[in-house]
């Protein structure tokens, strides 16, 4: 069964896209849907979703905390996207200090493919805020919660090479 963090994220990203209304995939010919087998990492209850699932292929990805790779055709039903898919190319940090939860929205560092990241266009405000939103829903769940802040600490491992090396 879906956690009900998890059905609440999807529900709430369900008709937002980087630019609105907008389908960002037309800016650059739909480079994250090209279903090339890179794929997009699942989040923890995720997996039952794409089981089975016609046009998605699941997978063992080495450096997911435990959690499955999807791989997809290079096209899906839009309420089928995974959560990866549905945020990108934004990923919401998630630290926790003295018991507090902190949730800050990035351009993901593995996104550089997107030309939203490279600032092509800008990112509408209100996606950013509906993928906070998402995030401060999926916290709520701890397998989800802790998964988040793991790769939290990757991306700012990332972040942190990036800028070293300029």
């Amino acid at each position: 069964m879906i956690s009900p963090a998890l059905k609440e994220a999807y529900e709430l990203l369900y008709h937002k896209t980087p630019l609105g209304f907008y389908n960002c995939g037309r800016l650059c010919d739909g480079l994250c849907c090209r279903g090339d087998g890179k794929g997009m990492w699942l989040y923890p209850g995720e997996e039952e979703l794409f089981t089975d699932k016609e046009g998605f292929a699941l997978c063992e990805a080495e450096g997911n905390h435990g959690q499955p790779m999807v791989i997809c055709s290079g096209e899906c039903d839009r309420r089928e996207r995974p959560l990866a898919c549905r945020i990108f190319p934004l990923f919401p940090l998630v630290t926790e200090e003295d018991g507090r939860v902190n949730i800050e929205v990035i351009m993901d560092p593995r996104a550089g493919m997107c030309p939203l990241s490279r600032g092509v266009k800008p990112i509408d405000p209100s996606f950013a805020r509906a993928v906070r939103r998402a995030a401060m829903y999926l916290v709520r769940d701890e397998k989800i919660k802790e998964y988040m802040k793991a790769v939290s600490l990757e991306l700012l491992e990332i972040i942190e090479l990036h800028e070293r090396l300029g």
